[in-house]
């Protein structure tokens, strides 16, 4: 493997622990030999040799602790997009109905911690030209996975019309088959939920810019950009100048909508935060013992109050508490597709809140804090978690083709309670089933080069102590 990122361990999105383990010993004795307030540094006098394996323990447990975190994401938004179709019990409650943060949000600002680790370790190794090399090499993955499904899409909507059926989820690709095609391919539209990969895309365009600004020390004037860039996007232009675009194509006998949903200069401000961190990490600069401080303590209590009245907000909003008309103009203004500030401020507080529980939560003092963190430690590094997040790519494409299929399926369909139900954890597994057979084929695929090295190199003579396979594969 070169290094690159995937979103974890899978050739597009962010790597696993996994598949930075291999380095986590060298980045824990750097941390041992710098001896700063690192959150992770340890006490003076602790040998090198144990501060170093307990440095990449802990490395090890946070880089499982994003798997988890993605494996969730994923998980929920497997239940999101099919439980329209559904209805089921099951998939009515969950974090969403907790506020205005959902799992894309999540989704993004973790890639960019993971992008924002990965690759500058990689820029300190191979340099500048080494790490955009890299990022072009991951680009070329996710935009394989994506134009994939584009043109399966298209094939299947012009398959099934010519059988007199056709999906109202692919009634794009039949009624302008070669225009929306195209533009999809060019990243500049797309049918329904279709726009997580293109807009990580895009970001991954602009990684290289960002992580070679961070390097010079110019982090601060990156951050006054994608302050700017946000900005713009809440002031509706971005959305303005496709307008003329989607006249001219309708003039032109191709109207197309043009848009990915997902504004990128909105949400971009959630990636370069993580990448940003995600940075920090790398160097071993990010310290999170100020959030044990009693300052913190009292910010944490005010992010916890700010969280219940966004949850409050969004059951006033869902439920009908706010009259009528307000509330019409409430929704058309609080834009998630532009990021909009609830949406924002409402995933900041949350980030406080359990990176706070997760840090300095279990040496609070406080049982019912060091429950909470501890537990949010235990959920998210849970094996089945964890493994979705270890193959994100596959079980993300794959949740995008069997949600399409469930729309087009359950169309004007309605099922008993039970079945709604049954199909719900049926496509749940599904995924695991996805994540099982992409690792079954890694297993095989470094088998099969381990053995072609054998039979290159031949036998290796065995002296001493065989090497750990853990921090060779």
């Amino acid at each position: 493997m070169d290094g690159t990122v995937s979103f974890l361990q899978t050739p597009g999105f962010p790597p696993s622990h996994a598949t930075i383990r291999q380095r986590s010993a060298e980045n824990a004795q750097n941390v041992v030999s710098q001896g700063t307030n690192h959150a992770f540094a340890h006490s003076p006098s602790m040998s090198a040799r144990k501060a170093a394996d307990k440095g990449t323990e802990e490395m090890e447990m946070r880089l499982t602790l994003l798997d988890g975190f993605r494996g969730f994401f994923l998980l929920f938004m497997m239940i999101a997009h099919v439980n329209g179709s559904f209805h089921a019990v099951l998939g009515d409650y969950n974090h969403h109905m907790l506020g205005w943060v959902e799992d894309a949000q999540g989704f993004v600002f973790i890639s960019g911690f993971v992008v924002g680790l990965v690759y500058t370790k990689i820029l300190d190794r191979k340099g500048p030209a080494g790490m955009g090399g890299a990022v072009l090499r991951r680009i070329r993955t996710i935009y394989t996975y994506q134009a994939l499904m584009i043109v399966a899409f298209c094939a299947a909507a012009l398959g099934l019309a010519a059988w007199g059926l056709e999906p109202d989820i692919l009634s794009q690709y039949v009624q302008n088959p070669a225009a929306f095609t195209t533009a999809s391919l060019l990243l500049v539209t797309g049918s329904l939920h279709m726009g997580i990969l293109a807009l990580y895309i895009w970001l991954m365009l602009l990684t290289p810019f960002a992580l070679m600004a961070f390097h010079k020390g110019w982090a601060k004037w990156w951050a006054v950009a994608s302050i700017a860039a946000w900005t713009l996007a809440q002031s509706g232009l971005p959305d303005a100048a496709q307008l003329p675009i989607e006249r001219v194509l309708a003039n032109a006998g191709h109207g197309i909508n043009i848009g990915i949903y997902f504004n990128v200069f909105g949400w971009q401000i959630l990636y370069f935060l993580g990448l940003f961190l995600g940075f920090l990490f790398a160097r071993d600069q990010l310290d999170t013992s100020f959030l044990r401080t009693p300052r913190m303590r009292a910010m944490f209590w005010l992010a916890v109050a700010g969280v219940v009245a966004f949850a409050v907000f969004d059951r006033a909003m869902s439920l009908g508490w706010i009259e009528k008309d307000l509330r019409s103009t409430l929704w058309r203004e609080i834009d998630r597709g532009n990021m909009h500030i609830v949406y924002l401020m409402n995933f900041l507080l949350d980030l406080f809140v359990i990176a706070w529980l997760l840090v300095a939560g279990p040496s609070s003092g406080n049982r019912a804090l060091a429950f909470l963190g501890r537990g949010i430690e235990w959920l998210y590094t849970r094996r089945p978690l964890v493994f979705l997040g270890q193959h994100s790519l596959q079980v993300f494409t794959a949740h995008l083709v069997m949600t399409y299929f469930i729309m087009w399926a359950m169309a004007g369909r309605d099922l008993p309670a039970l079945w709604d139900n049954l199909l719900m954890l049926l496509s749940i597994g599904a995924l695991f089933v996805v994540a099982w057979g992409h690792a079954t084929l890694q297993s095989m695929s470094r088998d099969r080069s381990r053995n072609s090295a054998v039979l290159e190199k031949g036998p290796v003579p065995q002296q001493g102590r065989v090497a750990n396979p853990s921090t060779t594969t």
